[in-house]
């Protein structure tokens, strides 16, 4: 399974500005918990995505940091530490998964990804002040991670069979959101103020969610890694 990184510069003792790619041990757990094997893969170019997509099972797009607005048309207003060489190879991983028809999901910013590869684009800001489902990051307390809010999930939608259950109750460590959704695509949760959560394909084999499931083990979030190594399988047999 291909698991896309995250580019980012950090502070290190022997350099100001290390340029490195990363990857959360929580997303590589909890594919290899549900049967799969991921291959964390560096920013290639597209003639290179199409070899390496010659024997990948599936796509897992990660989070990361925000995308530059100018690749879904719109200018720069609340967007923070853009990368624009991540964009362009996330996007071409989602489009060429999807032209092959290869299993999705992405998470947290690899919804937003996804979005934007079908034509939809972002919401730039979705924190407000006071908010109890998106506040500002200063107000979560202790920390950002342990904030939690309800999302409604769409009946009928793949994730609805993903957790046979109803509302969920989620993580939230964005202050982006889905915005006009890309073609093909459907809402299959939505948070009480109306933020898009969670979309999938009509037609596309694609489940995307705008929360952190790797970080919910013990609160179910295995169930969509299990479900993607679960398409990855149909597909391949």
């Amino acid at each position: 399974m291909l698991v896309t990184p995250w580019r980012r510069t950090l502070k290190t003792a022997l350099d100001p500005e290390c340029d490195l790619l990363t990857i959360a041990p929580d997303y590589t757990d909890a594919v290899r918990r549900a049967g799969g094997i991921p291959v964390v893969v560096p920013h290639l170019d597209d003639d290179e995505i199409d070899d390496l997509l010659d024997i990948a099972d599936a796509v897992l797009i990660s989070g990361g940091q925000d995308m530059d607005p100018a690749v879904y048309g719109q200018d720069n207003t609340s967007s923070w530490k853009t990368a624009r060489r991540s964009d362009e190879f996330d996007i071409a991983v989602a489009r060429a998964a999807i032209d092959r028809g290869l299993p999705i999901l992405g998470v947290c910013r690899g919804a937003q990804v996804l979005n934007v590869a079908l034509g939809g684009d972002l919401r730039q800001e979705v924190q407000e002040e006071r908010s109890t489902v998106h506040p500002t990051y200063p107000e979560m307390r202790p920390e950002p991670r342990d904030h939690r809010h309800t999302v409604e999930v769409r009946d009928g939608s793949r994730l609805s069979e993903i957790y046979a259950a109803g509302p969920l109750t989620v993580n939230s460590l964005h202050h982006q959101a889905i915005g006009t959704l890309g073609s093909g695509l459907v809402t299959s949760a939505t948070a009480p103020d109306g933020v898009i959560e969670a979309v999938e394909g009509e037609s596309i084999d694609a489940v995307a969610v705008q929360w952190h499931p790797e970080m919910l083990e013990s609160e179910g979030g295995d169930a969509l890694f299990a479900d993607l190594v679960t398409r990855a399988r149909r597909r391949r047999g």
